[in-house]
């Protein structure tokens, strides 16, 4: 057996292996005519946008944290594959599990004013320039003030 036909049988090898490999799930694009799934406003701000992948191959897009978190809630049942979540300030596509989110003041197309980041370090920078809003009375939260989610 000579070099060439040993290097076509790697090369075909490695192509098949590759092939075969299960892809890497990734986030859909945003386009001007999609909705929110829950509150069908229009998705007009990629810094708030969410989506959920589904097991029946759908994408489920959100204009704000708030609607994608209570879309959840509402669906216990759905069948998730994957969740991703766009930085507020990169407007880059972040696995959910993998970001921080933040409670803000930031008017937020919904009004959550709940925002995604890459990292705990600038999560606190957003939560100290825009405090969310503090409530009062009844719910007014006990000891330490609870700006920031790691999402696991």
């Amino acid at each position: 057996m000579n070099i060439t036909s040993r290097y076509s049988g790697l090369t075909f090898l490695v192509s098949f292996l590759c092939g075969c490999a299960p892809s890497e799930i990734k986030p859909v694009d945003i386009y001007p005519e999609d909705v929110c799934t829950h509150c069908r406003m229009a998705v007009s701000d990629k810094s708030f946008a969410s989506e959920i992948l589904t097991a029946d191959d759908e994408a489920l897009k959100f204009d704000d944290l708030g609607c994608m978190e209570t879309y959840r809630n509402d669906h216990p049942d759905l069948k998730i594959i994957a969740v991703f979540v766009s930085d507020y300030e990169t407007k880059t596509w972040l696995r959910h599990e993998k970001s921080v989110i933040v409670g803000t003041s930031i008017a937020t197309p919904m009004g959550s004013g709940r925002i995604a980041v890459a990292d705990s370090a600038r999560a606190l920078e957003i939560a100290r320039k825009f405090p969310p809003d503090k409530p009062k009375g009844a719910n007014a939260p006990k000891g330490k003030a609870d700006c920031c989610w790691k999402d696991a």
